[in-house]
């Protein structure tokens, strides 16, 4: 529980670079951002961050903007919907 909200934390700084990379058309670093985001939802059980970034990931490989940029806004939209729960 504690870990949480720093793992928050660096999933919000990773959006801000997902968003600076798209706006540098820069799918290399999409794609690295995007397989950080795969592992990082798995060892810390969030699920919807790992499937968020294996879709950023397919759409970096296409260097499909548009899509990139939906699953940016979707990351965005879960991540401002997540609250930490405690299992006390």
């Amino acid at each position: 529980m504690d870990i949480v909200p720093t793992f928050l934390e660096y999933r919000w700084q990773d959006v801000a670079s997902l968003q600076d990379a798209l706006a540098h058309e820069d799918p290399c670093l999409i794609r690295k951002i995007a397989h950080n985001l795969r592992g990082a939802g798995k060892s810390f059980g969030f699920g919807a961050v790992t499937g968020i970034g294996m879709r950023l990931e397919r759409a970096a490989l296409t260097g499909n903007w548009s899509r990139i940029s939906k699953f940016i806004d979707l990351l965005i939209e879960y991540l401002e919907r997540v609250q930490p729960v405690s299992g006390r």
